[in-house]
């Protein structure tokens, strides 16, 4: 099932639905076993309990009237997991694995929705993408084992954790927040669709020219140990998004460093859950 948030023509609101070739079942104020569906971890998490409960809401809505939304909740958390693939860029050198998860935070309006414009800024050239697999939680969970950590995932989906690498060496939290500097979509695919996250892959092509490609086992750290290693900081709630790093292959791996600039397009893919596309224009 493909769970999404988005906006009709003329309508400020952001809608919650199914996707299908058809079109979109909305989902706003569908009563689930758990309360009236409002927001898109309500959907998850009822995905999670029942995948029939909400596949057969019938089709509402044509692809022709839908303009796509970033699919999280405004005020959900978006955590990250950095440093999480083996490569040398952009640390350098001889790269030590990481002794735990590096976490850091994405703040709202970080991200943008599958269609919509990248902003490269205006205080740096050095403009990165890199490609993640996305993790919704779909429930609430503390001090979660990593033997039962994929229980409280309720779907996936595509990331560009955009990256100004200049002001990454400020600080991680300065190079990775930049104002409409990544994406996440088109949607969330539930776990029903996924039997193993680590069979999936992520590929990034900017221009048609393929950048990166690795498969999701070859992260340092499993979708599991991080789900596991973040709910023992904090409780993790349904509707949660948690990034997992990118592997080698992003703008700054290369030599000469090869940079976006405005007018590239970037498709960015997970096979099994989407392609999540964006142009990139200048602030």
């Amino acid at each position: 099932m493909r769970l999404l948030r988005f906006a009709l023509a003329g309508d400020g609101s952001a809608h919650v639905g199914v996707a299908s070739d058809d079109g979109v079942a909305q989902l706003d104020g569908l009563q689930a076993e758990s309360g009236p569906i409002a927001a898109i971890g309500q959907a998850v998490a009822a995905a999670l309990a029942d995948p029939a409960e909400l596949e057969g809401a019938p089709v509402s809505v044509g692809w022709d009237e839908v303009a796509f939304a970033v699919p999280f909740d405004p005020g959900a958390r978006m955590l990250c997991a950095g440093a999480n693939y083996h490569k040398k860029y952009p640390l350098g050198g001889n790269v030590q694995a990481p002794a735990q998860p590096v976490y850091f935070n994405k703040p709202p309006g970080t991200l943008v929705a599958h269609g919509e414009e990248l902003v490269r800024p205006s205080v740096s050239i050095q403009f990165d993408y890199e490609v993640e697999l996305a993790v919704m939680i779909g429930r609430a969970g503390r001090h979660i084992d990593v033997a039962d950590a994929l229980d409280y995932v309720g779907g996936y989906s595509v990331l560009n954790d955009g990256s100004v690498r200049d002001w990454q060496r400020h600080s991680v939290a300065a190079g990775k927040n930049f104002y409409r500097s990544g994406s996440m979509g088109p949607w969330i695919t539930t776990v029903d669709e996924i039997a193993d996250p680590a069979a999936l892959e992520v590929i990034c092509r900017v221009n048609g020219e393929e950048r990166q490609r690795a498969s999701v086992s070859e992260m340092i750290f499993s979708v599991a140990e991080i789900v596991s290693y973040l709910s023992k900081v904090m409780p993790l709630e349904p509707g949660d998004v948690i990034a997992t790093g990118s592997p080698e292959g992003t703008g700054g791996s290369h030599d000469p460093p090869r940079w976006l600039v405005a007018g590239d397009e970037i498709e960015f893919e997970v096979p099994g859950i989407g392609v999540l596309q964006n142009r990139v224009i200048d602030e």
